[in-house]
């Protein structure tokens, strides 16, 4: 019987993980570039059950009797968001697995969130405020004089005249980690290297691969399936302490 308060109990567990995830990840349904996050579950190592031989259990196997499951570590899905038309020349998007360098406080970061912006210095920022490099790893600064786009090829361009070129890598998306704020930070040597063929789509973002209204239905689903562990885990408990009682009595 204390199996099912195992089992129970740890289904409670993993199912409030789960809703951590799915929490995160709704609330950035709608930021460019986001990527969303999965868990691994498996589950806990249970008994065998063997068919009953002769009066013994050495028959053959017929199933396992699980004892719970176990959250395991969470894994970035990286499968391209939907795009997005902006018309907007300071809007960008990119190729799979290719990423737009910034300057942060922690050193260079890569994203895909391509809503870029000018401040009144004429430096080239991202929407949270963080410098966008150029081939040179130098922040972008255009003087005032003409109209600022960018073309397909990364170049930025005052009124018409290349002036810089942002810098745009390609990532093995294996050694990339989360840091927030759509970043991603390179882990181990070769986790990025300068994009041979940089692909910048003008007037686009790439929005978040999250959607929304499957998010809901997880959500719901989740909590139905708390509701009915939590039960599970009272009634294994009434049970245990209704045959203390009762084998008291005996």
């Amino acid at each position: 019987m204390e199996r099912g308060l195992y089992a129970a109990a740890t289904g409670m567990v993993a199912l409030q993980a789960m809703q951590d995830v799915l929490a995160q990840n709704m609330a950035n349904a709608h930021t460019a570039g986001y990527k969303q996050d999965n868990r691994v579950y498996s589950a806990l190592q249970g008994q065998a059950i063997r068919r009953l031989a002769q009066g013994t259990t050495r028959g053959p196997r017929i199933g396992e009797l699980g004892v719970g499951v176990l959250a395991g570590p969470m894994f970035v899905d990286w499968r391209p968001g939907p795009l997005s038309r902006t018309d907007n020349p300071l809007d960008v998007s990119f190729g799979d697995n290719q990423f737009l360098a910034v300057r942060t406080p922690r050193g260079e970061r890569y994203t895909r969130a391509g809503n870029l912006q000018l401040d009144g210095n004429g430096r080239l920022l991202t929407a949270s405020g963080l410098e966008v490099l150029d081939a040179a790893d130098r922040p972008i600064v255009v003087a005032a004089g003409g109209r600022v786009t960018l073309d397909s090829r990364g170049n930025v361009l005052v009124g018409g005249t290349p002036v810089a070129r942002v810098k745009i890598v390609e990532a093995n998306t294996g050694q990339l980690v989360k840091e927030g704020e759509s970043l991603f930070a390179p882990v181990g040597a070769g986790a990025v290297r300068l994009a041979a063929s940089p692909v910048v789509r003008v007037g686009t973002l790439e929005q978040s691969n999250m959607d929304p209204v499957r998010g809901m239905v997880q959500l719901l689903m989740v909590s139905r399936s708390f509701e009915m562990a939590q039960r599970a885990l009272t009634t294994q408990d009434e049970l245990l302490r209704q045959a203390a009682v009762e084998l008291g009595k005996v």
